[in-house]
């Protein structure tokens, strides 16, 4: 093409291309205008039928709930107030709706434990493709075993090795459930699962059905670190979890459950931020949007129905018709229809692959755009919603819940407390009768209090009628109290849930013993169980499995595929957890000896404990099996240097005596060295001794021969016994040495001098 000038050629396959281009635009146009117009007159008429057969069950949902608000019908209130008297209502059926929440709560939202498992499905025949890598290990085995002249089975290595492959699948499906089960728990968490989930366990025992929607995509703000901290708003698409209010969800009149009916629709509320946030995202219309926010943007869209001003003031949203610009409704239709029907409708042909088959659709309508349609992708064409019923109704799509289980119950105590109340007042003081002609003119009859003086009039003018006559009502307390109690008692039957399950201590009978209130309980348990098998069927297994094939279809961790099993447990093992951890506290009290731990062995005494520490929300407490290993090595080395110290001690000892028996040894040596030298030395010391005692016993004796001159006459002969000892000292007997070195010290007897004569 050229211009030349303010000219413009242009050809003539430029201009088909245009013209073609131009028919296509409005041939988009008016399929849109087409899909828009047919699909919205379809899901009103859709919404009329569906609101038209909901009639009943919305004055049933009122009831449900004025039941568990406390709260009497307009019209049986009116006749109440208009008979006059008490219009006390006995909170009997709220107080069964929160034992029975607390209950459902403790059981399906456990602290450190989950209510739901992925069990891997059993790994079936590998085929022999998959045992070529294996080929040349079992070539190696063969040719090993004919070495040594095994004979060799090529079938049985084959089925052995098909088996081990079987084994490390199964191996590896475990641990990707494992793994999967670690990721769904996330999205739990983050979706707002447990938010939700409260909120569906309190309609579940309020309505005749509770409702959940999940997952829900949506796009959502998020928070990122950058490097230094720095944060960033980013946005990511996640699963997410909303309560859906039943009376908010209107089924086709022919449904049975959620699936199975012609449609669903939801009656939804946005805001505009919601819509603005649809801008962009694939699947929505953004002229559609637009126009809906042109159109109702400012001023808002409500869509009253006859009972939103009620059930606004028993949720206590009483004023929220004040501010009617902030919300838009809207309704969300789940149907099924044909593709020729999605042909006519306007939808591209692109998506309907057979003209002949059916398709699930959603789409949203608000006012009179329809801002989204889309075919379901869901394998099996599921609906994101799920339901459950406190006692399911078969072949009906709302079940019975707890209110109305006992609404005769609740009328009959109401009654009887009603007239309970208004007796306890009557007969609480007297009924006077008044002759007001006796009276004087200024005494009021209305007013009496205690010693108070009655002016009256003479009765001859009057009569002779008393002027009081007081009459005493009779109470019938007791009696009205005992059918109270009765009925009371009866409450507990119909629900199954008795008294003593919400700490009620008036139980009597076999609930007087621990043993008996056990056998009460378990019998209680039979009641809630069908509660939570309803509650696991109809919710936690279709929120699982749905999560489970988002992240199959759309995850790229690898790590987390594979194809399991969604077993919910809230109805088996987490019933009977408590009975459980008392069992394992009474098992390991029982193997707390020797024989028994060394039949279990440290790692089955591990689990054990690990298991009830995890009850008693101690997480952490217990080793892992890696930090036994590891305390393990280190008490070894610590054995191991223990050992050393010991073994260095005992040489140290060792070598400490035997150097003590060297030196004992030695000091013998010694010793018996200074024997034999003593022994050597004996005779010459003896001689110098003797010498020593001769020279005494000499100087002795000169002494003596020098003062006889100076006695009367000679005294005793004492040289022939001393000279005798002498002589045998010196001629060395030993016998007679020794005698006399023995006396001498003590003045011995033989060499002791005679008696000395007085000197004149």
């Amino acid at each position: 093409m050229a211009e030349l000038g303010m000219l413009q050629y242009r050809s003539a396959s430029d201009l088909r291309a245009d013209e073609q281009a131009e028919q296509l635009r409005a041939e988009e146009e008016r399929r849109k205008e087409l899909m828009e117009s047919s699909l919205a007159a379809h899901i009103r008429r859709s919404w009329e039928a569906a609101r038209w057969a909901k009639q009943e069950v919305e004055d049933r949902l009122l009831d449900c709930l004025r039941r568990r608000k406390g709260e009497y019908d307009p019209q049986k209130l009116q006749a109440i107030q208009k008979e006059g008297g008490s219009a006390i209502y006995m909170m009997l059926t709220a107080t069964k709706c929160r034992a029975a929440a607390a209950w459902l709560r403790d059981i399906l939202q456990p602290p450190n434990d989950r209510p739901w498992g992925l069990d891997p499905t059993p790994v079936s025949d590998v085929p022999d493709a998959y045992l070529a890598p294996l080929a040349q290990q079992i070539q190696q085995q063969a040719m090993a075993a004919q070495q040594q002249g095994q004979p060799v089975d090529m079938e049985a290595l084959k089925e052995k090795a098909r088996e081990q492959l079987r084994q490390a699948a199964q191996e590896r499906a475990e641990e990707a459930a494992e793994r999967h089960e670690d990721v769904i728990a996330d999205q739990l968490m983050e979706g707002g699962f447990d938010e939700a989930f409260e909120a569906f366990i309190d309609d579940f025992v309020t309505f005749p059905a509770a409702f959940l929607r999940a997952p829900i995509l949506r796009r959502v703000p998020t928070l990122e670190w950058l490097e230094g901290w720095q944060p960033v708003k980013s946005e990511t698409i996640r699963p997410e979890f909303e309560r859906i209010s039943p009376f908010d969800v209107y089924p086709s009149p022919d449904a049975t459950d959620i699936d199975d009916g012609a449609f669903l629709i939801e009656r939804c509320r946005f805001r505009r931020r919601d819509f603005v946030q649809m801008l962009g995202v694939a699947g929505f219309d953004d002229e559609a949007v637009r126009r809906v926010l042109h159109d109702y943007g400012q001023g808002g869209l409500r869509d009253w129905l006859w009972l939103d001003g009620e059930r606004q003031e028993l949720e206590g949203r009483e004023h929220e018709w004040m501010n009617p610009g902030d919300t838009i409704d809207g309704l969300i239709y789940w149907g099924s229809a044909q593709g020729v029907t999605l042909l006519q409708w306007g939808m591209n042909p692109d998506e309907v692959d057979d003209p002949l088959a059916e398709y699930e659709v959603e789409a949203i309508l608000v006012g009179e755009h329809v801002v989204r349609v889309r075919i379901n992708r869901d394998p099996l064409e599921r609906r994101p919603y799920h339901k459950a019923s406190f006692q399911p109704v078969p072949g009906s799509f709302w079940g019975q819940a707890i209110p109305e289980l006992m609404a005769d119950i609740q009328d009959v105590c109401n009654a009887t407390a009603r007239n309970l109340v208004n007796n306890l007042a009557i007969s609480s003081g007297p009924q006077v009768e008044v002759y007001e002609d006796r009276l004087s003119p200024t005494e009021d009859p209305s007013d009496i209090y205690p010693w108070k003086i009655w002016r009256t009039k003479d009765g001859r003018v009057t009569g002779n009628n008393r002027a009081l006559q007081f009459y005493q009502p009779t109470s019938n307390a007791g009696e009205l109290l005992q059918v109270y109690e009765s009925f009371e008692i009866k409450a507990d039957d119909a629900t199954n849930i008795p008294r003593y399950a919400y700490g009620n201590e008036d139980v009597g009978g076999a609930g007087q013993t621990a043993s008996g209130l056990s056998m009460l309980m378990e019998s209680a348990n039979k009641g809630i169980k069908d509660a939570v098998r309803h509650i696991d069927r109809g919710v936690i297994r279709r929120v699982i499995e749905a999560l489970w094939l988002h992240n199959m279809q759309h995850s790229d961790n690898q790590a987390i595929k594979g194809d399991v099993a969604v077993v919910p447990r809230g109805s088996s093992a987490m019933l009977i957890r408590d009975q459980l951890g008392q069992m394992r506290q009474e098992f390991l009290q029982f193997t707390a000896n020797d024989y028994d731990m060394s039949i279990l062995g440290r790692e089955a005494r591990r689990k054990l404990l690990d298991s009830i520490a995890a009850q008693l929300d101690m997480p952490g407490l217990v080793p892992t099996k890696e930090d036994l290993a590891q305390q393990d090595q280190q008490r070894q080395k610590l054995e191991q240097v223990q050992q050393q110290i010991e073994q260095a001690k005992g040489q140290a000892e060792a070598a400490e005596r035997q150097a003590k028996a060297q030196k004992t040894q030695a000091e013998a040596v010694e010793t018996q060295a200074d024997t034999q030298i003593d022994q050597q030395m004996a005779p010459l010391e003896a001689q110098k001794l003797l010498a020593e005692i001769a020279k005494l016993i000499a100087e002795v004796r000169g002494d003596t021969d020098g003062r006889g001159t100076q006695m009367e006459g000679p005294g005793p002969d004492t040289r022939g016994p001393a000279g005798q000892g002498a002589a045998g000292a010196t001629s060395g007997a030993p016998g007679r040495g020794t005698g006399l070195a023995g006396v001498m010290p003590g003045g011995g007897r033989g060499m002791a001098p005679g008696p000395r004569r007085p000197v004149r």
